[in-house]
This record gives structure tokens, C-alpha cells and sequence, in this order.
């Protein structure tokens, strides 16, 4: 509710500023993401782990859009008996938009993701200790919202969520923020 109220507050804020004409075609961008792991097998409360993603893509006009993503994580984070680290990711991905204004356009974005990652879990159950150390790759379709700041004709910002990954009983979502450039 906070994220969805401060994106509000961003877009209202932005749309009142003069900003740079929304510029069709390709662009390449850098997001710092805070990727969030929840393991409900665990119990164990939500991991967070810093990464940097870089995107790339191709906008057809004000509405319509293609992105290639791919991203590395820098740490890893324990919580209770559950430990997470975040490898590499990459995906592909669709991006629906609807202008606001001349340079604010909120997006929904869609595609397919893959993660490398590790999951590390030691504790004890009915008296019997466990350990867990598991190197895999989660691999989902990918669902966000976003908004895209133009700040001039071939710089943006942007700030978005995103739910990389739910299957079973884990989810690995991502809040971002970062810059684009257009050329």
C-alpha cells in the first residue's frame, strides 16, 4: 500500500513538472531492485537480497513495448533458519503503458523469468536436525507495474514491482528503481 501510495504521489508530482517528450524506440537502463524471498515450507519471514538489473528494449509508441532483463544479486540474507542468495536472472518481457501526461506513463509489464539462486536451511524437527543446501533455478512467468518518468527528451527515471517467481510455496518479488536512457 505504501509503494502504491508513493507511486501516486511521484506520478501526481511529475505530471504538474514541465518533463521531455516520451521517446519511441530503442533505450537501455540500469535498476537497483530489492528482490524479496518468502519460503512459506520454512516459516520463515521475507529475504532480502540487493541487485542491480540491467534493461534493454525497444518502445513501438506510447503504449506498446519489448525489455530484456538481466541482473545479478550482490548479497545474500538469513532469517531465522532460512538463508537466500540471488546468483544471476535474466528474462524477456511485454509492456503495456498508459500516458498519463507528455512524460508520466504508469505500465503494466508481463513476460518470463529465469533466477539462479541458493537456498540454504538448517534446524531441527521432532528432535531430528536437518540441513538443506540447494543450488537451483526458478523459472516463472513474471507480472509488475511500473511508471516511467521522462526528466528530458532521452533521460527517465522509473520505479516499479515486480513478482518474478510463485510456485508451490516460494515467491521472489522485486521493488526497483532506476534510470533509462533513450537513443
Amino acid at each position: 500500500m505504501l509503494t502504491l501510495k508513493f507511486a501516486t504521489a511521484v506520478a501526481v508530482t511529475f505530471s504538474l513538472t514541465a518533463g521531455g517528450a516520451y521517446a519511441a524506440g530503442p533505450f537501455i537502463g540500469g535498476n537497483y531492485t530489492q528482490m524479496q524471498y518468502d519460503n512459506e515450507e520454512y516459516d520463515s519471514d521475507t529475504l532480502k537480497i540487493d541487485s542491480a538489473v540491467f534493461r534493454a528494449g525497444y518502445e513501438f509508441n506510447d503504449y506498446l513495448g519489448m525489455e530484456i532483463r538481466g541482473g545479478m544479486g550482490f548479497d545474500e540474507d538469513s532469517r531465522g533458519i532460512v538463508d537466500f542468495e540471488m546468483d544471476n536472472m535474466y528474462g524477456a518481457y511485454v509492456k503495456l503503458s498508459a500516458p498519463l501526461a507528455e512524460s508520466v506513463h504508469p505500465y503494466i509489464i508481463g513476460g518470463y523469468t529465469k533466477m539462479k539462486g541458493t537456498v540454504k536451511a538448517e534446524g531441527a524437527l521432532a528432535g531430528v536436525n536437518y540441513q538443506v543446501d540447494d543450488s537451483r533455478r526458478f523459472e516463472d512467468q513474471s507480472y509488475g507495474a511500473g511508471i516511467d518518468v521522462n526528466l528530458t527528451d532521452t533521460l527517465g527515471m522509473n520505479l516499479e514491482y515486480m513478482r518474478y517467481f510463485d510456485k508451490d510455496e516460494e515467491e521472489i518479488s522485486g521493488v526497483s528503481v532506476g534510470l533509462r536512457s533513450a537513443f
